[in-house]
Parts: structure tokens; C-alpha cells; sequence
């Protein structure tokens, strides 16, 4: 129902109101619009379509939201040509009782396509002889099989079709995970590669998946020596370092585990990390991994979410002590849906040292001076104008030299013999410049 700049607009919207209203982060300065695709129809290619058996025959069909009603075979999004002729032949064909769904899958420029049958039992026959008639008929498929509950049986001599992000190579399995937007894709990987200063030599790739991002990345920064990638899905592994190998990157290493627990071993192999890039599903991160990022306190982490409520969420953890986002970019990988893509880059804040000081703020009880500016606004002042973190503890105490009010329990420590440290001198100058902005002094 919306023109394509109100879709954007509202993209940019739901970007910036996440990371602020749930993440609380003030982001004014880093937030750009939404990156617009130049297609907005027929670039999707990735199809998954149902089968309805019925005494007519089998219909291929894609469910009505919500439900399981059919809602028609034709779907705009989709690559046209290739998609559309296959499923078009399917339709007139004696499709198997025991097929449920058909995965279509092209590569970049339609020549090469993956057909897979989902099956309700462990009978393939009748299934095997439909797929060889399919690619007897069209030349552009060249891996076809099954999948029987979480396997998959490839019948083709070909188990791999191959597409490309720029000059980049990929090898896909009918398991892997690859974005549905290639043309959208390679803008996000510009726009993540243009975020590295080039002189990163350690990068770890978390949910490396078959190693997209990492390998595009390695394979455009020279001055990438080591590409770590950690994958839990073993299969996933494997088929990056088939991808690495293919791109001439003998040197990248990939793992299969969960991230959250190679951390350890990570930093003891290669004792620093110069950036991270992390693509988790839409679950987000395991709180666990947010954990290890801030242990291994990489000097930048790229945050690549589809979901900004839980992108939001996961900053404010990462941006609580350690990192500041300085990029914020929304991508409309998905354009004519409301899914938005975004990229986020985190800096890590250059500070000495850290001494844990347990705080009870009573930050209610305000005079009304203070309620001229809160907490969190004076931090995000002086975080922006001087590119300083302060805490709590240092605005309580530069405000009491002020003779402003801070509360009744201001730093007050439950431990007696507590070190409580003092605001440096030019954090104490800054928090001044934010009371003088907030006109809370004179």
C-alpha cells in the first residue's frame, strides 16, 4: 500500500526508533537512510512453493499469510524467467503424492539452477524420475534432489551450483544460507568493506555460514592476513572452505562449534583480533557470544542484522562500556516487504583502564535544575561533542562540586572499603561544557 519512498522512509524509520527506543542509544549523527534497491520487483533468487494435491492434481501454490490457504503460484519478487518456466512445466506434470514442497534456487545470472523436492516419506522414486525429466527439459538445472526431514540426497552427479557476488565465487549447497539479493548483497559488502581502514590483518567471521561476507572481504582487503570463521552447522563449514580454496584464500580457517565458545580458543591462537562481523539469524545473538565480543574487545565489530529489535538489543549491551556505533546503515534487501537489512559499525572506545564500582543511583530524586537534562543525555552529549565515555559516578561528581543536587544515594557503595575513582580532568571539563549546554549552570 506504500509509493517505494514512503517503503524506505518507513525502513529508515524502524531502524532509528529500534536502536533509540530499545536500545536507548542516541545514534542522530551515524544514522543514514535507508540504501533504496534499484529493482524493486524480481530479484529474489530463492523460492520455496507448496503443493496442494487434489483429484485436479497437484497445484504449486504459496500460502496466504497466516495460513495454509492457497494464495496463488505467481509471486513478483521472484528472478521471472527461469522461476516461472519451471514451475509452469511442473504444474502440468504428475507430481508424487508424497512431494510437499519445491525449492528453487538460481544463481546470479539464471544459468545455473538448484530443484529440490521436499518429500512426506522415504519413497524417491517416482520423485527421482520427475526430477530427471526436469532437467532433461531445461538445460539450466544442474543440481537436482531431495530433502527427507532435515536430509537432503542429491541425485544430480553436480552437488554445488555456483553463483558470484561481484568477481567473487560461491559454491551453494542446497542447505546453505545465501541472501536472496545479489544485486542488494554486493552493495552491503561495499558498504562493509568501505568501513575497514584497510589495515585490519585478523578478521573473524562469527555465523560465517559458507563464509560470504568473510571471504568477499578477504578477498577485496589485501592487508586481510587471517580470515577465522566459526559456523555451527558443520556442513556450513565445509562448504567455506571449498568457497576460501575456490578464491585462492588458503590461509582463511573455519571452524564448526558455536562462537561462544571459541572465543578462548580464538584469542590464544591468534592473540588479537582486528575486527569482527557477526550476521546472526533473526533471533539475534546468544548472549553468551555478546559476552566473548566484549572479552576479546576487538578494536571494531560489524553487526549485520535482519531484525532491529534485536539488533537494538544486543548493542545496548555491546555499547553499554565498550563500543559506540559510528555507522548506522539500513539496506532494503527485501524491497515491497517490510524486512530491512542493516549494518552497523561499532568502534571500541579508547579508555585505559576500567575499575568496577557498584552504584545505587537514585536518579528520581532531581532538583529542578537537573531536570533540565538526565543522566544518559549528558553522557550522550559528551559522548558525541568530545568523543568521551563518562559514567554515572563522574557526572555525580562534577555535578556536586556545581552544588547541584544529585540524590540522595548518590555513589554510595555497599562495600566500606570500596575504591571510588575520580573524574579525570578532562572528563570533569566536558561534563562541565554538557551542565553549561543543558543550562543547568551558568
Amino acid at each position: 500500500h506504500m509509493s517505494y519512498a514512503e517503503e524506505c522512509r518507513f525502513k529508515t524509520e524502524q531502524v532509528s526508533a529500534a536502536l533509540q527506543r530499545v536500545g536507548g542509544l542516541d545514534i542522530s549523527q551515524q544514522m543514514r537512510p535507508v540504501l533504496a534497491a534499484e529493482a524493486q520487483y524480481n530479484y529474489r533468487n530463492t523460492g520455496i512453493f507448496h503443493i496442494v494435491h487434489s483429484t485436479n492434481g497437484a497445484q504449486l501454490t504459496f500460502w496466504a499469510e497466516g495460513s495454509h490457504q492457497a494464495a496463488g503460484q505467481s509471486c513478483r519478487l521472484l528472478f521471472p524467467q527461469i522461476i516461472n518456466s519451471i514451475t509452469e512445466w511442473l504444474a502440468g506434470q504428475d507430481i508424487p503424492d508424497n512431494v510437499t514442497d519445491v525449492m528453487l534456487r538460481c544463481s546470479h545470472d539464471q544459468q545455473s539452477v538448484m530443484l529440490v523436492l521436499r518429500l512426506a516419506s522415504r519413497n524417491t522414486q517416482r520423485a527421482g524420475q520427475l526430477l530427471q525429466r526436469a532437467a532433461a527439459e531445461f538445460a539450466a538445472i544442474r543440481v537436482w534432489g531431495v530433502q527427507i526431514g532435515q536430509e537432503y540426497r542429491i541425485l544430480s552427479a553436480k552437488q554445488q551450483i555456483t553463483t558470484m557476488l561481484d568477481d567473487v565465487s560461491y559454491q551453494l549447497s542446497p542447505a546453505a544460507f545465501f541472501q536472496v539479493n545479489y544485486r542488494q548483497t554486493e552493495r552491503m559488502l561495499q558498504v562493509i568493506q568501505s568501513a575497514l581502514t584497510g589495515e585490519e590483518e585478523v578478521l573473524l567471521d562469527a555465523y560465517c555460514g559458507i563464509g560470504t561476507l568473510g571471504i568477499y572481504l578477504a578477498n577485496k582487503q589485501p592487508a586481510i592476513k587471517q580470515l577465522v570463521g566459526v559456523e555451527v552447522n558443520s556442513a556450513a563449514v565445509e562448504n567455506a572452505k571449498l568457497n576460501a580454496a575456490n578464491n585462492g584464500l588458503h590461509g582463511a580457517r573455519f571452524y564448526a562449534g558455536k562462537a561462544e565458545e571459541r572465543f578462548d580458543a580464538i584469542l590464544q591462537r591468534y592473540q588479537k583480533v582486528d575486527a569482527v562481523i557477526i550476521d546472526p539469524p533473526r533471533a539475534g545473538c546468544h548472549k553468551k557470544l555478546l559476552q566473548g565480543l566484549l572479552k576479546l574487545a576487538a578494536p571494531k565489530i560489524i553487526y549485520v542484522s535482519c531484525n532491529p529489535a534485536t539488533l537494538a538489543r544486543d548493542l545496548q549491551l555491546l555499547c553499554a562500556d565498550m563500543y559506540r556505533p559510528v555507522l548506522v546503515q539500513p539496506i532494503d534487501m527485501f524491497p515491497r516487504t517490510h524486512h530491512v537489512e542493516t549494518v552497523c559499525l561499532l568502534s571500541k572506545l579508547k579508555s585505559t583502564q576500567h575499575i568496577e564500582v557498584e552504584l545505587d543511583m537514585d536518579e528520581l530524586d532531581l532538583t529542578a535544575a537537573e531536570k533540565k537534562a538526565t543522566y544518559d543525555e549528558i553522557k550522550a552529549y559528551v559522548l558525541e561533542k568530545y568523543g568521551l565515555k563518562v559514567s554515572s559516578l563522574y557526572i555525580s561528581q562534577v555535578k556536586r562540586k556545581c552544588g547541584l543536587d544529585v540524590g540522595q544515594n548518590y555513589n554510595l557503595s555497599k562495600k566500606e572499603d570500596a575504591k571510588v575513582p575520580q573524574c579525570p580532568p578532562e572528563k570533569e571539563a566536558a561534563i562541565m561544557a554538557a551542565l553549561k549546554h543543558f543550562q543547568m549552570i551558568s
